[in-house]
């Protein structure tokens, strides 16, 4: 009898496993089936369909950011004079963190005292995150023209990671009825091992389209939702230092926006104009036959 209660407690533990398992799996079949779905379901309805999502099952908003990500918001830096991008990976407490004054906008409702509770990174990687912003800003300028980016960096146990961010939309002055918003989101992850020669980096690139024309009478719209990732090392013997990081990286990102900027061209924009080529009627009584639909438009790899 004095084995009883060990092996009732072995029983419990092996239930209690069990479970765990069986949540495990039902949450990643919840997540294939997610994901399936949204290959399906426009882009630009993006956020309202996560949200859906969260309330079917909340663990499910979880399971998705690793593969979805939100459309990118601004706020107002008032001390730097200068917007960000507001998004999950710079929220604590509800509210985030400008790159450029390291501080919460808005401030929370404790104060200063509360605001010093919440995430900032380590003094040696704010000032990598501080060059980073300065680099992505001018890579900003060159590539896009305009936009707003921000780069957010937090610590892990080997290394770092990071999100290179960019929002950007079309200015009012190109008259009514046209709207445009670009949302680039790069995340990183590097390694960097104590017992290792290399420093190895793992990217992830999203990029979310959505354009609009609207005329008196009809309405012309594209969105798209492409990803592609990108794995480097890097020989910390031959190059090492801040500059090394910044080129690296940069070059990075630099080869996946290509990547994906040629995917929404040769796919989703090739396919947008042979769906307006073929609903044109170039004379009187043709009728116009549009091509087979096909599947997976909405969230696509691009290739590589």
């Amino acid at each position: 009898s004095k084995w009883a209660p060990d092996t009732a407690a072995m029983d419990v533990a092996k239930l209690v496993g069990t479970a765990q398992q069986e949540e495990r799996h039902r949450i990643q079949r919840l997540t294939a089936s997610a994901l399936g779905l949204l290959q399906r379901l426009p882009p630009q309805d993006l956020e309202s369909d996560l949200d859906a999502f969260a309330a079917i099952h909340p663990r499910l908003e979880q399971s998705l950011a690793a593969y979805v990500t939100r459309p990118l918001k601004l706020k107002e830096d008032f001390e730097a004079n200068r917007y960000f991008v507001a998004c999950e990976y710079n929220c604590d407490g509800g509210t985030h963190r400008s790159p450029w004054s390291n501080k919460y906008m808005p401030s929370p409702l404790g104060g200063e005292a509360e605001e010093e509770k919440l995430f900032r990174p380590s003094e040696r990687l704010r000032r990598l995150e501080q060059t980073f912003n300065e680099v992505f800003e001018a890579y900003t300028t060159s590539y896009y023209e305009g936009g707003v980016p921000s780069v957010y960096l937090w610590d892990l146990d080997e290394g770092f990671a990071g999100a290179f961010l960019v929002h950007k939309e079309l200015p009012k002055g190109f008259g009514d009825g046209k709207m445009g918003v670009w949302d680039a989101v790069h995340v990183l992850e590097v390694r960097e091992a104590a017992n290792s020669h290399f420093v190895e980096y793992k990217l992830s690139s999203t990029v979310l389209l959505h354009v609009e024309v609207a005329g008196h009478a009809d309405k012309t719209e594209l969105a798209a939702h492409v990803t592609k990732q990108a794995e480097s090392r890097l020989d910390r013997r031959k190059k090492a230092g801040e500059d090394a990081q910044i080129i690296q990286v940069g070059g990075m990102i630099e080869d996946n926006e290509n990547a994906l900027r040629n995917s929404l061209e040769s796919v989703h924009m090739a396919k947008q104009r042979t769906v307006l080529d073929a609903i044109r009627s170039l004379e009187p009584g043709d009728f116009a036959v549009l091509p087979a639909p096909s599947q997976g438009h909405g969230i696509a790899p691009a290739e590589g």
